[in-house]
């Protein structure tokens, strides 16, 4: 079946305003490009975030979404990796350079040159996108496509997220921000043997994350840190909330020596006493999305029915229902927009 000409986008024309559905031509595979058919299209806070203008994009309009998952269905003249029917996962990293000191080192994420799908390339709230084929995730056949979209970026987040604690088996992590990324990440961490600290304001949220796997849940009040070090206090601990509140609860719960790593964004300044820091030998790592290794090995988890992400499952064209819903905080887990005809 030929490919059609036009396609259904929702295009980021204004910050803050209704992204507009619109009939747009599909874009054509340059060089080692693929032209994918999206599947399914996860919902991040980060769009969130483009969507009001506090992480301004390049230029607008914009095609955000950095989360889904379809087949490929045309190749540019040099893709070489990938062959036509493959489905393959679209996440953040749309490309970095492959040769400066972080892309050889396993820090691709972080490259200085590295360009963001749904942010400074167009991105996957589209009927099609294109993607360079070396930067396609392989989606195993074990894993439909509303499962695989969140691990595009939440997921695979989670999962870097986690490995940078540094803890050890049996060692205990306190995870803040029970939202899908959190949910994500309790899972992932029983998996590396770790005794499991939820944390949130939700009491609805936290028993999620005890049905996931989490050992103890804390509410996150002016007590949450001296709650957290009666229990023993947290080796490593990951913060997915987007507020500052987290910032010394944190900073009272940590062990000698954890390590604090930061994956949420919230809007204002962290600030802290030097001696908070020092005299517990203290580290402070900030995680960023995932490489391509991380995300491989997650995929794996996952295809094993290991990892499950609670989803919130909507049409495409309810998108900016979706989005507000995602703003105002009614979405328990993850929400991922389907396209008609997906399985």
């Amino acid at each position: 079946m030929p490919t059609p000409k036009t396609m259904i986008a929702a295009v980021l024309q204004e910050f803050y305003k209704p992204l507009e559905l619109v009939n747009i031509p599909i874009p054509q595979p340059t060089n080692d490009e693929v032209l994918i058919k999206i599947e399914a299209s996860g919902l991040c806070f980060t769009d969130v975030h483009i969507w009001k203008g506090e992480h301004a994009p390049p230029s607008l309009p914009l095609i955000m979404g950095h989360e889904g998952v379809g087949r490929v269905v045309a190749l540019g003249p040099n893709a070489s990796r990938l062959k036509i029917g493959d489905r393959v996962g679209i996440g953040y990293v749309y490309a970095a350079c492959g040769h400066c000191r972080d892309c050889l080192t396993g820090g691709e994420n972080y490259c200085p040159d590295f360009d963001a799908t749904g942010y400074s390339v167009q991105g996957c709230f589209a009927e099609y996108v294109c993607l360079r084929d070396q930067w396609a995730n392989k989606i195993p056949n074990e894993i439909t496509p509303i499962e695989a979209a969140p691990l595009m970026c939440a997921g695979a987040a989670a999962y870097a997220s986690i490995k940078k604690t540094g803890v050890q088996t049996g060692d205990t992590v306190a995870i803040f921000g029970m939202g899908g990324l959190g949910q994500y990440a309790v899972q992932i961490a029983k998996l590396m043997g770790l005794r499991v600290i939820a944390v949130d304001i939700s009491t609805n949220k936290l028993a999620t994350a005890e049905s996931l796997g989490a050992d103890e849940r804390v509410i996150a009040n002016d007590q949450a840190g001296e709650n957290i070090t009666a229990l023993g206090g947290a080796h490593g601990c990951v913060n997915f909330a987007p507020v500052t509140e987290t910032w010394p609860i944190m900073l009272e719960a940590c062990n000698p020596r954890a390590r604090i790593v930061l994956t949420g964004v919230p809007a204002g300044e962290m600030a802290f006493y030097t001696y908070q820091v020092v005299e517990r030998g203290l580290t402070v790592a900030g995680s960023s999305a995932s490489n391509r290794q991380e995300m491989n090995e997650l995929l794996a988890l996952a295809a094993g029915g290991k990892v499950k992400g609670v989803i919130n499952e909507v049409a495409f064209k309810d998108i900016n229902a979706a989005l507000t819903a995602l703003t105002e905080g009614r979405v328990k887990g993850r929400t991922v927009l389907k396209m008609e005809g997906t399985n």
